[in-house]
């Protein structure tokens, strides 16, 4: 054997080279088409390929500016389940607001709702300025004439919001009421 090649041979392994790829991308391609192809729309023919359905560009055509959903296309949004009527929760009394003077408390509140000074934690007094579903707006001035304001807060935010030494969280919006709990911060 020799160190060297003839040019035909040369030619030769890279016709060979380049025809292996060339079969191996072919049979990728194929695998690929086999694959997305596979699936059916019943348990009971699980080898027999489903009905094709069309795809849809992204981007509207201009002919048509806005694009009709399909009747049997599935639409974007979850399937709505029947919800459990939402139970309408009572507003605390003058009284059940009062005991959040302490600084711990659990109370149900609505717009202009007012929540007395936490003193020992140096917070408050608190005003409720709105209740929605877009969250609760607390504010507070304290003796010193400081502004505090909490907006939007909700019970899914990620933890309470603190204003000195006093933590509030919102636990849950119905409507325009909303279960606030208040405890010193750590």
């Amino acid at each position: 054997m020799t160190t060297s090649e003839s040019p035909a041979r040369r030619r030769g392994t890279r016709r060979a080279a380049a025809h292996g790829t060339a079969a191996g991308a072919v049979c990728v391609l194929a695998l690929a088409a086999a694959l997305t192809g596979c699936g059916s729309d019943s348990g009971g023919d699980a080898g027999a390929p489903g009905p094709a359905t069309p795809s849809r560009s992204a981007e509207p055509s201009p002919a048509s500016p806005t694009p009709t959903p399909s009747p049997t296309r599935p639409s974007a949004s979850p399937t709505p389940t029947k919800a459990k009527p939402v139970k309408p929760m009572k507003p605390s009394t003058p009284a059940e607001l009062r005991a959040c003077a302490d600084g711990s408390c659990t109370v149900v509140v609505t717009k202009g709702t007012e929540l007395p000074r936490a003193a020992g934690l140096r917070a408050g007094p608190f005003t409720v300025g709105a209740v929605s579903g877009e969250g609760v707006d607390i504010s507070s001035v304290d003796p010193s004439g400081f502004t505090s304001n909490l907006l939007g807060q909700r019970p899914d935010q990620g933890g309470p919001a603190t204003i000195n030494e006093l933590s509030i969280s919102v636990l849950a919006i119905t409507g325009d009421t909303a279960k606030l709990r208040l405890f010193p911060a750590k």
